[in-house]
């Protein structure tokens, strides 16, 4: 990749081409044609397949029935499912018909889901068993929700039925999509992490999804070209409610790939996934990770087919990557940088090891700079600070009561401010420090959780951990760890407090004291929920 640092600013390679006409639906529509009968998806639980032209034959039978159900052009359609066949090709039948997607978490509290739904006002929203309940019993209280279509066999509560619905075969070379303007109509409304806070909804046009998507195949093709191999097979179990999921699976698609995905992480279906289907590549989030470089059960499997592996959604410690490749041999495990309100990813990391811990370089069109958090001056390589990106990927606005928000993220050069902490090397590589509302104020140093919890990673009894701040009266906050011991492991709280005094300086001591808990809280994207760590902190000792 082609970057240069001109006054500071991280400058990417050329932006890519994306189509000219700038509707997802007709660009996605086109490609599925292109892949007729190679498999597109396949159900690692069920085995069950599709292939591509029948992909898109669904898709259209779906989008006609939907039309004559009273789908018009800019209606909100909510989908809250697992990963499953059906989930893909409501998104194309609804983005067909010129409707906006709405992506609902479906693991969320019913809390949550009210928040949701009076958010985006969907029309109608397609659930599945395990999310209907919850759905049907916040739409009692709305009146802009038409319809609940339910997926699979059972009627769990009073809805239309997905497998009912289509009365028609309809003939695709006949069918006609709904015109766009794909600079300025929301595609797809994606939540945001809401890892402090309830999720916002982030209104992506089409113009954003068709970038984000022609900069992951570049991705996708560079590395291949790189390295000497065809990606014949992908493995994903990314929920595709989020924007990494999503992407990366549609990405796949457009590129005639077959995708296998999974509903949930299960270590020996997981395992047993990528050796029977010889995976070739793979999206994964730093818990996953962790995995692959602690349990014994990796070991047992033959991993060999994979090529690559690709992780995201929260900073990846250099010492888990190194692991990972000693224990199975693999060098490229990709570190990937982004946010939904720039359509997911702005970086990756391109190289073999020679810079671990990095999430690579800006892409396409991209363009980067390191901000000091006080002053907002533009810092030079090596100095911490916040992220800020330009570029086309930027979301056209939250929903709602959010808007104003933000119009607030961007400055007035029109850089988005990511919240992010982190720098950039001498080369343009970029690293991520922490999260800058999640800093630990210690006597008025800041103490990045993340750092913290690499270490304790690395210790070989622990099996996973998260660091939050302990409110102090004297200090301000005290590091403080929850920790997951690995299996049959016996350490003191004394005993990992010494072991990170003995690695950091004295103001990132484990002065909150060590807590052990059977799992930590972490959203579906593999994201630390540091808010629910916060309320398990104990009162913090009177003494430091």
């Amino acid at each position: 990749m082609s970057v240069s640092i001109v006054n500071n600013i991280v400058i990417g390679p050329e932006e890519v081409f994306i189509p000219a006409h700038l509707s997802f639906g007709q660009f996605m529509f086109d490609k599925l044609k292109e892949g007729g009968n190679n498999v597109a998806l396949v159900s690692a639980e069920t085995h069950e397949t599709i292939t591509y032209i029948e992909l898109l034959k669904q898709s259209v039978d779906l989008a006609v029935a939907l039309k004559k159900l009273g789908l018009k052009k800019n209606d909100v359609v909510g989908i809250s499912s697992e990963n499953r066949i059906e989930f893909m090709v409501t998104v194309l039948a609804i983005v067909f018909c010129g409707g906006q997607l709405s992506l609902l978490n479906f693991t969320y509290t019913p809390e949550e889901v009210t928040h949701l739904i009076n958010m985006v006002k969907p029309k109608f929203i397609f659930v599945s068993p395990i999310s209907a309940q919850n759905i049907y019993d916040t739409c009692q209280n709305v009146s802009f929700v038409e319809k609940l279509i339910m997926f699979g066999e059972y009627d769990v509560v009073p809805s239309t039925m997905y497998n009912n619905l289509v009365k028609e075969s309809v003939n695709v070379d006949g069918f006609v999509l709904e015109d766009v303007n794909g600079k300025n109509d929301t595609l797809a409304i994606m939540l945001s992490s809401g890892t402090t806070g309830l999720p916002k909804g982030v209104m992506l046009t089409h113009v954003n999804l068709l970038t984000s998507i022609a900069h992951m195949k570049y991705y996708f093709n560079t590395s291949m070209k790189m390295y000497n191999y065809h990606m014949n097979t992908a493995m994903t179990l990314i929920p595709w409610f989020h924007a990494y999921g999503f992407i990366t699976t549609i990405t796949g698609m457009i590129e005639h790939i077959k995708t296998v995905f999974l509903v949930r992480f299960d270590p020996q279906q997981y395992l047993e996934t990528i050796q029977n289907y010889k995976v070739n590549m793979t999206t994964i989030v730093p818990p996953i990770a962790v995995f692959l470089a602690k349990d014994p059960l990796v070991l047992k499997y033959d991993l060999s087919s994979l090529n690559e592996v690709w992780c995201g959604a929260a900073p990846l410690s250099k010492n888990i990557q190194n692991a990972i490749s000693a224990r199975t041999g693999l060098r490229r495990i990709k570190n990937g940088y982004g946010l939904t309100e720039v359509t997911m990813g702005v970086c990756l990391d391109y190289m073999e090891h020679n810079k671990p811990g990095t999430c690579g370089q800006p892409g396409p069109g991209v363009r980067l700079k390191v901000v000091d958090i006080d002053s907002g001056a533009k810092l030079g390589p090596g100095q911490e600070g916040e992220l800020c990106v330009k570029s086309v990927l930027r979301m056209k606005g939250y929903v709602g009561d959010a808007a104003a928000e933000g119009e607030a993220l961007f400055d007035d050069e029109g850089f988005v401010h990511t919240g992010d902490v982190g720098y950039y090397d001498e080369d343009g590589y970029v690293y991520i420090v922490d999260r800058l509302k999640e800093l630990i104020k210690y006597k008025g140093y800041q103490v990045a959780p993340a750092q913290l919890e690499a270490l304790l990673l690395k210790h070989p009894g622990v099996a996973d951990c998260g660091v939050v701040g302990t409110p102090d009266e004297m200090a301000g906050e005290l590091p403080t760890a929850f920790v997951v011991l690995q299996p049959d492991t016996k350490l003191s709280e004394q005993d990992l407090v010494d072991y990170i005094a003995s690695k950091v300086s004295p103001t990132k001591h484990l002065r909150g004291g060590v807590r052990f808990i059977d799992e930590i809280p972490k959203n579906p994207s593999g994201k630390i929920l540091r808010r629910l760590l916060k309320t398990m902190v104990q009162k913090p000792k009177s003494k430091l």
